[in-house]
């Protein structure tokens, strides 16, 4: 994990000064399946501990006990992000290993600095740059292939590979969660700029979404 020191950054489609009192940690990359792996071993969809009641109750009536993905070779490479994953899923891997999802404003500023640079690595878009639908790979990468990508803070994929679950809600009716990125499936930049925001149903498990974690600082 990289530190995220306190303090202002340039926020949203407006770039607005916004502050985060507080330093945080973020994961380097997201989650990879040889990582997730691990909360599998160690009784993650057994152990009810780790999964918020809502994150439980998804779990028991879908009765899932993986990745949707995971048994396929396309998407369970060790070093590729763990795709297949529900919000649920996501939170409950991050219990286990002693994080928590990061909000969105969290995640933003890791992504795009302190500056209002609109993608991670500057303000024009490059296709060398990150796995999109113009890589032409047509499925997820290592998650440190794409080095000259790098965030201001150091960290990998922030823009495509996979969406990214944020622990924010995207708006105030709470019924979908903020998904942040770009992943290997699109094509148009917009879709990878730090300020762009997604959003999607928390139960939702499929090929192109991820996630990385945060925890506090300490």
């Amino acid at each position: 994990m990289v530190l995220i020191p306190e303090g202002p950054f340039l926020y949203g489609e407006e770039r607005i000064q916004e502050d985060i009192p507080y330093d945080y940690l973020m994961d380097i990359y997201p989650v990879t399946n040889e990582q997730y792996k691990d909360f599998m071993l160690a009784s993650g969809y057994g152990s009810q501990k780790f999964w918020s009641k809502e994150g439980w109750a998804w779990k028991q009536e879908k009765q899932v006990n993986r990745p949707e993905f995971f048994t396929d070779s396309k998407w369970n490479k060790a070093d590729h992000p763990v795709v297949g994953v529900s919000y649920w899923e996501a939170e409950a891997y991050a219990s286990w290993a002693g994080k928590r999802l990061p909000t969105e404003q969290e995640w933003e500023k890791v992504a795009r600095g302190t500056d209002g640079r609109e993608y991670p690595w500057g303000n024009d878009f490059d296709t060398t740059k990150c796995n999109s639908e113009k890589s032409g790979i047509e499925a997820t990468t290592p998650v440190m292939k794409f080095a000259k990508g790098i965030s201001p803070f150091g960290c990998f994929d922030m823009a495509g590979n996979v969406w990214e679950w944020c622990a924010s809600w995207y708006d105030a009716d709470k019924e979908v969660r903020v998904l942040r990125g770009g992943s290997w499936l699109n094509s148009d930049p917009e879709d990878f700029r730090c300020a762009f925001r997604f959003n999607c149903n928390p139960g939702l498990r499929i090929c192109y979404i991820g996630f990385r974690c945060a925890q506090g600082a300490p």
